[in-house]
């Protein structure tokens, strides 16, 4: 492998990123050494006439002396050595480079913005190959699940006529009028044989037949509402009133309670109390949970990042979807402090969805991300950071609607807390290796309001996400670099190295996700409780000091709810200062 090079941006590796060790103090006191045997030389050749040209004379060698007097240094300058023979003092011959005294070249040309070859560890402190970004993984959830069935119950105590048979009789047909009472009454009705609920021997329990439309009585309370005949009911409670059925025979003008309800489920296979889930937009899918490890490392720099996903066929029928993110580093405290903010952008499953129409994109705004990452620990080969992330609900609240109408809105009001901790560490020169472990955790819930009646929307409560634990190995192996060999890497976009990266992430939920439930209906994550473990392969193509193209591809290791896409595509850009 060639030697890694040295940038000539006038700081080297452990100037900024790995601290002052050995090697820094090594090369500063060549640099001393070098400038103190430059003032010597600076001494001795002012003597000499303009045009005298001195030459290194060979090991052993006496140079001739140029005049019968030795040359006195000025006041306060290093005395000039004196070999141990008889011979007159000789002048020092021309000074030494740091290259010739057996160090590398590293502070010649500071300014020239080229690199020069050292064995050291080779990279500055701007440099992306000094300690290389991990790639990342996740899909950034958002996608719940809402079902279950509503139910509208409409019950009251009213006089019960006798239409037909008589009094105490089971095939008796009883009619029932709400206010203003009109005889005969003509709003609900009992059907079918009654049966004896009080156990005294007499019926007293009929069922009820469904109200019709111009009944007085409230029937379907909006659409998708189907009558439940197995709670149309009408029980006889005497003069005694109440809800239990009473002994003894009814007769013509006696109190009944009077109940049946509407039911409608959420999707068709939820008609009678079956209640079945259906995937509905969180909200930001694939762009609400924030993972710090990608694009990251715990280095702090100034950069500029961009990062392009694309998830190839996304769980729960979602798809495609292209994710876009949008980010800057910035260091606060030169070589310790920088704050980060990302911005998730995405084509993906709309945050507003409506039953009568199908599936439906968009292009949509996630929850912005802000990062403050610290260096804890720095070495001449370990880097150690840790941080604290936040997210904030930038994303759109997320409906669920039947014809336009509102059956459940999703507020995006939770703040994510992410903290975190990593670290990097070079093996040689070029190999490395980081990992990072971060939580993700809820500091608040969302509001949840759902309703399938048309009617303003009631709280059903506030939902939770689960907590999150994330897990990120990565390695880097340096597979090409144009320049080992050369004195100065070359100027303006080519082509300079080529970084292998492989990585192996983990994310899972530290319980299982809340769930929200009232009046029937349900609300939840997907998937409550998952263990996603992901493998992503990819290159950094260093084009130039400050700009560096990642094109990667990550798979899911596991299957069902854990897999959740086939791959993900990966392009990342990152542009440093």
């Amino acid at each position: 492998m060639i030697p890694m090079a040295m940038s000539s941006s006038g700081s080297n590796l452990d100037d900024r990123i790995f601290g002052h060790g050995p090697a820094f103090r090594f090369r500063a006191t060549a640099w001393v050494v070098a400038v103190l045997t430059s003032l010597m030389a600076c001494t001795v050749t002012s003597a000499q006439t303009a045009n005298s040209a001195t030459t290194l004379q060979p090991p052993g060698t006496v140079a001739p002396t140029p005049s019968p007097a030795p040359v006195q240094p000025p006041p306060g300058a290093a005395p000039t050595l004196q070999p141990p023979t008889t011979a007159a003092p000789q002048p020092l011959t021309t000074p030494q480079t740091l290259s010739q005294l057996g160090q590398p070249d590293a502070f010649t040309g500071i300014n020239d913005g080229f690199a020069t070859d050292s064995a050291a560890l080779g990279a500055t402190r701007e440099s992306f190959s000094a300690a290389p970004t991990a790639i990342g993984d996740f899909f950034g959830g958002g996608l719940s699940a809402f079902g279950g069935v509503q139910r509208v119950n409409n019950s009251y105590i009213l006089s019960g006529n006798l239409l037909s048979g008589g009094p105490g009789q089971a095939n008796a047909i009883l009619g029932f009028d709400l206010p203003p009472n009109l005889r005969p009454p003509d709003d609900l009705f009992t059907t079918g044989l009654g049966i004896d609920a009080s156990g005294d021997g007499n019926p007293d329990t009929f069922a009820l037949a469904e109200p019709l439309p111009t009944s007085d009585a409230p029937t379907s309370p909006g659409a998708g509402f189907l009558f439940d005949s197995s709670t149309g009911q009408a029980v006889f409670v005497g003069n005694g009133g109440g809800t239990a059925a009473a002994n003894g025979i009814f007769t013509d003008g006696q109190q009944w309670f009077v109940s049946y309800d509407y039911i409608a489920p959420v999707t068709p296979d939820g008609v009678n109390g079956r209640g079945g889930l259906i995937p509905v937009p969180g909200p930001g899918v694939a762009t609400r949970r924030i993972k710090i490890g990608e694009n990251y490392s715990p280095v702090v720099r100034d950069r500029c990042t961009f990062n392009y996903s694309f998830f190839n066929d996304a769980y729960a029928g979602l798809g495609d979807i292209s994710r876009y993110t949008l980010g800057m580093e910035r260091i606060l405290v030169d070589g310790l402090l920088s704050v980060e903010a990302r911005l998730p952008l995405a084509g993906t499953y709309a945050s507003n969805q409506d039953l009568l129409r199908g599936q439906q994109s968009d292009f949509e705004i996630g929850n912005t991300a802000l990062i403050l990452k610290s260096i804890l620990l720095s070495t001449e080969n370990l880097v150690w950071a840790a941080g604290m992330g936040v997210a904030l609900p930038t994303a759109d609240d997320s409906r669920l609607q039947r014809g336009g109408r509102n059956l459940l809105v999703v507020h995006n009001e939770s703040v994510n807390l992410l903290p975190f901790s990593s670290v990097f560490y070079r093996v040689n020169d070029d190999f490395c290796v980081q990992s990072l472990i971060q939580v993700d955790v809820a500091a608040n819930g969302n509001p949840i309001y759902g309703d399938l009646t048309g009617r303003s929307l009631p709280k059903l409560g506030e939902f939770t996400d689960s907590t999150l634990i994330a897990l990120d190995v990565a390695a880097t192996q340096t597979l090409y670099r144009s320049c080992g060999g050369c004195r100065h890497r070359r100027r303006g976009l080519s082509l300079q190295e080529v970084l292998l990266n492989t990585e192996l992430h983990y994310t899972g939920t530290a319980q299982e996700s809340d769930f929200v439930s009232s009046n029937g209906l349900t609300y939840t994550n997907l998937s409550r409780n998952f263990n996603i473990l992901n493998a992503t392969m990819g290159l950094h193509l260093v084009l130039s000091n400050n700009l560096v193209v990642t094109p990667a591809m990550s798979v899911p290791l596991r299957d069902g709810l854990d897999e959740q896409f086939d791959y993900e595509a990966i392009v990342q850009v990152n542009y440093l200062r």
